[in-house]
């Protein structure tokens, strides 16, 4: 049976063919009610991916981990994600909300950036250029972030693939992680979608998504939203190369070898 980088031809059809399908109503959905959509994709895959990401680190580099690092940030994305659950909540107030949760993203980033065994500046500029771009442009560093958090999957294709398979993959990557959210963000979709259904649905809210948890990234009344749309789509594409790409690559390379360090 022929092997299409590092799967069988069947499953990098089926891979290729979910992704198109994920694309297609992802940017339907952004393009009529970004808002919401990117609301109710959250509450249906953010925790999923989450897990399976954190399943393939273990897997993949838990053996080679220190345990204190772990630990540090483990606890510093517990209490982002407790700080978030608790501004939906309305149980804080979204002034306060903000720079706590802007707090926590640049002390998670520098404290990656610690452990580092090699490039800790690289890092370290990395986490303060995020941290001054939430703050004063933070719709902008949302979508650039969203983009950039794409590398995350290319880095884990690259360390795991070689050669002419690496080269292949991480072209192939670039069309849904970088080139589809950018024709969103040109706003042409939103162009069209205005066209058939009218501009009604652009601020639609879901489960008070325009109101708290998207605060940070979307202040109220913002007409950014085609960079918006742009960063949604780019993690949806990214929730497709976590909870399916990923697993299948990983059982295309390791099979039944693959080790994880803390989860049985």
């Amino acid at each position: 049976m022929n092997v299409t980088h590092g799967m069988t031809d069947r499953s990098a059809a089926r891979l290729a063919a979910g992704w198109i399908l994920v694309a297609v109503v992802a940017i339907a959905s952004v393009a009529v009610a970004p808002i919401a959509a990117s609301a109710v994709m959250i509450a249906a895959f953010g925790l999923p991916h989450v897990l399976y990401e954190m399943r393939y680190v273990d897997q993949r580099f838990g053996a080679r981990t220190s345990r204190t690092a772990l630990g540090v940030i483990g606890a510093l994305i517990a209490v982002i994600a407790a700080a978030r659950t608790a501004s939906a909540a309305h149980w804080i107030s979204g002034a306060w909300f903000m720079p706590f949760e802007l707090g926590l993203g640049a002390a998670l980033a520098l404290s990656a950036a610690w452990f580092m065994r090699t490039n800790r500046l690289i890092g370290a500029a990395a986490a303060g250029a995020f941290a001054l771009g939430a703050t004063f442009k933070p719709i902008e560093t949302f979508l650039v972030w969203a983009w950039l958090h794409n590398l995350t999957p290319m880095g884990f294709v690259a360390e795991i693939t070689q050669g002419e398979e690496r080269r292949r993959w991480l072209l192939a990557l670039s069309v849904p992680f970088f080139v589809v959210p950018g024709l969103v963000a040109t706003g042409v979709f939103h162009q069209a979608a205005a066209m058939l259904v009218g501009n009604s649905f652009l601020t639609a809210s879901a489960f008070g998504a325009g109101d708290k948890p998207l605060l940070v990234f979307l202040p109220a009344g913002s007409s950014d939203l085609h960079l918006f749309s742009a960063a949604v789509v780019a993690q949806a594409m990214h929730y497709v190369a976590v909870i399916v790409m990923l697993p299948r690559l990983l059982r295309a390379k390791q099979g039944a070898g693959a080790q994880a360090a803390l989860a049985p």
